[in-house]
């Protein structure tokens, strides 16, 4: 059996090896792709292209390591930093140490090294997060908080469906609650650079938008969760700040209220993002951290190992 490690950009790819990739996503991860649907993650980007290391097989691309620009502020410069997603390898064709993984990885770095790509960074599952520290050399940033507002208790926990009227009360007083004063400024060191090519490459038409004021505007999206639980993702919000975050729940609420179970929100803010309440380490469904490793050390130091110095929520990274 034949095997060998490639780089290629999305824009050099064929649609048959595109098809292939994409083959390899359902049958690693279980989840369906299109064509469109991989260009618009892979190709609709400000560069017009994402990077992708690929383990072939007798010429059957059976791994692949993919990385995704973007552009951030990096303490008021322009930087460039790069997403991992979507690292896979075939069941049959694991093992070796992670060899194919790193060589895999190897490649991508050098080429977005010369794109001047400063930095990748990833949000790992549970199960790859050891390997990619240990096999990658990745180092952690931080860990994503979450927080809840339920409208429907007995969603979350079925003992309690009893409490739902009382639940949705609740969650209706607080909404409806007086707004924050707008005065408070949030700065953030290093934050993902919105424009309407990120949006583009972002959101496709399943998203849902509040404009807020003076150009403000809140993103979000309703899935509906294991056990039959319809969640209100607010995946955005944009400036963040604690009035705006308040603003984008009381609309988003009297929109929805009657088609949602609970609102969510991941991410790591400098204030408690109110009306929602946070999530306790042990009530968290699943750990979501964050990771990095610096490919250019002369354009980012140490500073964005800190959380603290990131604006950091779905919108960064959850590409489904």
């Amino acid at each position: 059996m034949s095997k060998n490690t490639i780089f290629k950009k999305t824009s050099d790819l064929s649609i048959r090896e595109k098809q292939q990739i994409i083959d390899l996503f359902f049958r690693v991860f279980k989840k369906k792709r299109d064509i469109t649907l991989f260009n618009r993650l892979f190709l609709n980007i400000y560069k017009g292209y994402s990077y992708h290391g690929l383990l072939l097989s007798n010429n059957v691309i059976v791994g692949t390591f993919n990385a995704i620009p973007y552009q951030y502020s990096y303490f008021g410069q322009d930087r460039e930093f790069a997403l991992s997603v979507d690292t896979m390898i075939d069941v049959e064709h694991r093992g070796g140490g992670g060899a194919n993984l790193v060589k895999m990885a190897g490649l991508v770095y050098e080429a977005m090294i010369k794109d001047g790509i400063a930095l990748i960074l990833g949000f790992p599952n549970e199960y790859f997060y050891k390997h990619e520290k240990r096999i990658l050399g990745t180092s952690d940033v931080g860990e994503l908080d979450y927080y809840i507002l339920p409208r429907n208790i007995g969603k979350i926990t079925p003992k309690l469906r009893p409490l739902n009227p009382f639940s949705r009360l609740s969650a209706k007083i607080l909404s409806f609650l007086p707004l924050l004063s707008g005065k408070t400024i949030c700065k953030y060191n290093i934050s993902k650079i919105i424009d309407g090519k990120f949006k583009n490459h972002r959101y496709d038409d399943s998203y849902s938008r509040i404009n807020l004021e003076d150009g403000a505007e809140c993103v979000y999206k309703i899935y509906e969760e294991e056990g039959g639980i319809k969640t209100l993702y607010i995946i955005d919000v944009s400036p963040l700040t604690p009035h705006l975050f308040a603003k984008a729940v009381k609309k988003i609420y009297k929109v929805t209220a009657k088609s949602i179970d609970i609102i969510l929100y991941i991410g790591k803010p400098p204030f408690i993002p109110f009306p929602l309440i946070k999530v306790p380490n042990s009530k968290k469904p699943q750990k979501i951290k964050m990771t990095a490793k610096i490919l250019i050390p002369e354009l980012v130091d140490n500073s964005i190992f800190d959380i603290n110095n990131w604006n950091v929520n779905l919108s960064n990274f959850d590409v489904r």
